[in-house]
């Protein structure tokens, strides 16, 4: 990934990717990075330790520290308890937003897909920190129903090339879940369904990678796992958006007339699609540069093949010293 392009010139949009990326580690660099780093990170944690130690106290299971030691700790391919792995990327979502803030770098805009409209949201003025992760946990809350009954499969395939695969197999319970870029999409069903999927990848051709996120997300089916997260969520409090919050669920930007719990339970039956999401970001804001917040740079690359020549940079991907010369440039 490359270092910080040249921001006075540019707009510039903050990308919070889904649950595809691995929360281990991920803010082990941006941690030593500095004193003041480690206090915005301390702080983000222990917002999300608050919500973490309420629900622990009625009986969940993840428990205060977890989230820590998940971000700051070396990825050891440790299966993560159910829902910690959502918490870690929201917090280190959250976490590099404000590291970013406080070296002077705000946003003109917010685009989240799937479970990142989340941090997007909190990037946008519309949740705190701590109610943010009340959101991450009621969608949890809400798939445990479903919870190991399937997962979702990254294809290394084109949307109409996936579609076309999909009436082959002809199942019932398979569905494009997303479309993240012209050669990458996501689909979504029980464990027999994605089988089906892999089994129908030709010779010779990557094989579709399960994420192991526990549920079939963007699943049409998925009518009362939607019921559920509305139950719960409109009581979490909200205000008003303070910048531009793009969701791939919507495939726009939200409007004041829009309900955002509403919209983001969408992500629940209904397909993301980031590049017409991005191509309606980029009529409105010409030539930004975009800042992916997620672990791996998955969704920079993505930007980088629907919009050729984007400026793109992905933090998270940096080493201590090129992230200490980024933020320390901006200042």
């Amino acid at each position: 990934m490359p270092l910080l392009p040249e921001l006075r010139s540019h707009s510039i949009v903050f990308l919070y990717p889904g649950q595809g990326g691995s929360p281990q580690g991920s803010l082990q660099a941006l941690y030593s990075v500095s004193d003041e780093t480690r206090q915005t990170i301390d702080e983000v944690i222990a917002a999300v330790d608050g919500v973490v130690e309420e629900r622990h106290q009625r009986g969940h299971a993840i428990a205060p520290g977890m989230v820590r030691e998940v971000l700051l700790s070396p990825d050891t391919g440790t299966v993560l308890p159910y829902g910690l792995k959502q918490l870690a990327l929201y917090t280190s979502a959250v976490a590099m937003t404000r590291v970013l803030r406080h070296a002077g770098i705000e946003p003109d805009a917010a685009l989240g897909e799937s479970f990142g409209e989340i941090a997007a949201r909190e990037c946008a003025g519309n949740v705190t920190v701590t109610n943010g992760a009340r959101t991450a946990c009621a969608l949890n809350d809400a798939y445990y129903a479903v919870l190991n009954q399937g997962d979702m499969l990254l294809v290394n395939a084109s949307e109409a090339h996936t579609l076309a695969v999909l009436r082959q197999i002809n199942h019932p319970e398979l569905s494009l879940a997303t479309v993240n870029s012209p050669t990458h999409t996501v689909v979504s069903g029980p464990h027999d369904a994605l089988q089906a999927m892999i089994d129908a990848t030709p010779a010779g051709t990557p094989p579709p990678r399960e994420l192991g996120i526990g549920y079939a997300s963007h699943h049409p089916q998925h009518t009362a796992i939607k019921q559920a997260a509305l139950r719960s969520m409109p009581g979490i409090p909200q205000t008003p958006l303070k910048l531009a919050l793009y969701s791939t669920v919507q495939q726009r930007a939200y409007t004041p007339q829009d309900d955002l719990v509403e919209g983001f339970s969408d992500n629940t039956i209904k397909p993301c699609h980031l590049p017409n999401t991005l191509n309606a970001l980029a009529r409105a804001i010409p030539n930004p540069v975009f800042i992916d917040l997620g672990s791996n740079g998955y969704m920079a690359r993505c930007v980088s093949k629907i919009l050729p020549g984007a400026q793109t940079y992905a933090p998270l991907t940096q080493n201590a010293l090129d992230l200490r010369a980024d933020l320390t440039r901006q200042r």
